[in-house]
């Protein structure tokens, strides 16, 4: 059984939901729910892939890769 929810989201985080939601071809209520169940039940989605994995650590860099492509980015290392 399905029940209907309403809530406010970020409109970054929407907007982003809402491409995934088009590059998948799936409903964003899908989306949400897929989300949800992975955040609650600390399942992998069905991309095998963690939120943490995909984000947060995904690509070790030494400290020399990572200076380098910040050096790349204008002004980044001034701020």
């Amino acid at each position: 059984m399905n029940r209907k929810v309403s809530t406010v989201l970020d409109e970054s985080l929407f907007r982003r939901a809402k491409l995934e939601s088009a590059r998948q071809g799936r409903p964003l209520s899908e989306i949400f729910e897929a989300a949800l169940e992975q955040y609650l039940g600390g399942q992998r989605p069905e991309n095998g892939h963690s939120a943490v994995a995909d984000s947060w650590g995904a690509v070790p860099l030494d400290a020399a890769s990572v200076r380098k492509l910040l050096e790349e980015e204008d002004d980044w290392l001034d701020a």
